[in-house]
């Protein structure tokens, strides 16, 4: 994993192949007058930027266009007629577009045949377009203009993401190998290799919370990738526990288990710290909640902090199950793994106590899942 790493580092400044390069730029021509299609592809013809031809698209409606936006993903820009099937159709396809499918990176560029609504100042600044004309200004240079500077956005803004899609591949694979330090520390040198059970379950779990209505306020995009690699995480204070006291075959003193329970703040503070470094990753800030909080229990039991029901953050009630589920099907020093019916069946004494009742439902729901049991999670 950490090779992956460092490949995916070292091919950041590759240049896009052969292949990419003959493949044409996409243009979507939105509009309900079949002659501004006409002129368009007449003052396009031919065009190619930096060796990739260009390929024109036609929808005539706003609803036409969604239609080929769900199944056309590779569009870099879209002209877009403002009053079509009603007067605001055109302002509703850029909200679906950069709400509705999440998509900033295709370029709009407005156009109206309304010269009221040409000087309207308001749509600029409430509506996410990159360009607003009037059709009658849009001659035949100033569309082979207007289109090529929208392309050269395109390029940029692709290029960027992909550099930063790159990056973050790059540190969720150090994640995971620290991850699997922290985890290896105690387990039995001899038992087989170590899954990926708790990343995948704490996200099918996440996903399943959603599906069901449950916490969707929390329950963002963005948490639900995070999820499973800062649940991975949740260990890394381990790293600074004696190995006397981690490896111990036997029951720990009190005064062990005193510094066994400190790894959830160690953690915590180690992840905060990288955090606060590494700005954007949003998963660490996460994994320092995780790491700090998933040996909570529902009934106020648990430690560090003795938080209860929802006070316990959902990234770490999740995880208090993931965490357990792992720990009693995996071999350690001190104990051997559990066949999966008895560690199922006696983590369904705990629901309510050391669990939450409804992130423990969607567990056992994900147990019996043929996609989450294709994941590694059974």
């Amino acid at each position: 994993m950490y090779d992956d790493g460092l490949q995916i580092l070292q091919g950041l400044e590759t240049t896009f192949d052969d292949a990419t390069r003959a493949t044409p730029w996409t243009l979507l021509v939105v509009d309900d007058e079949e002659q501004v299609h006409a002129v368009t592809q007449l003052a396009l013809d031919g065009l190619s930027f930096e060796g990739r031809p260009l390929r024109m698209l036609s929808a005539y409606s706003a609803a036409e266009a969604m239609a080929l936006l769900q199944t056309k993903t590779n569009v870099a820009v879209v002209l877009l007629d403002m009053v079509m099937e009603t007067d605001t159709a055109g302002l509703s396809l850029v909200r679906w577009i950069r709400n509705g499918i999440g998509n900033t990176d295709i370029r709009i560029i407005l156009r109206t045949g309304h010269p009221a609504h040409a000087q309207d100042r308001r749509i600029i600044l409430t509506y996410d377009i990159n360009d607003y004309r009037s059709k009658a200004e849009m001659t035949s240079d100033r569309v082979f203009s207007t289109v090529i500077a929208a392309l050269r956005s395109y390029k940029q803004i692709t290029a960027h993401g992909k550099r930063l899609a790159a990056l973050r591949k790059a540190h969720r694979a150090t994640a995971f190998a620290l991850a699997e330090v922290a985890e290896r520390r105690d387990a039995d040198p001899h038992a087989s290799a170590l899954s990926y059970r708790v990343h995948d379950l704490s996200q099918a779990i996440a996903e399943r919370l959603r599906e069901g209505g449950h916490h969707t306020a929390t329950l963002t995009r963005d948490f639900l990738a995070d999820i499973g690699l800062a649940s991975s995480l949740r260990d890394v204070g381990k790293m600074f526990v004696p190995d006397h006291i981690l490896c111990k075959p036997g029951r720990l003193s009190p005064a062990e288990w005193d510094i066994m329970k400190r790894h959830t703040e160690t953690g915590c503070a180690i992840l905060s710290r990288t955090a606060r470094a590494l700005t954007g990753l949003t998963y660490l800030s996460m994994a320092a909640t995780v790491a700090r909080h998933h040996h909570e229990r529902f009934d106020g039991s648990g430690y560090p902090d003795g938080l209860s029901g929802h006070d316990i953050p959902l990234e770490a009630r999740i995880t208090a199950v993931t965490d357990v589920y792992d720990a009693l099907l995996s071999e350690r020093f001190h104990k051997p793994a559990w066949p999966l019916n008895v560690a199922v069946a006696t983590m369904r004494e705990a629901r309510g106590s050391h669990f939450d009742p409804i992130v423990f439902d969607a567990f056992l729901d994900c147990l019996n899942d043929g996609p989450a049991h294709d994941a590694g999670v059974l």
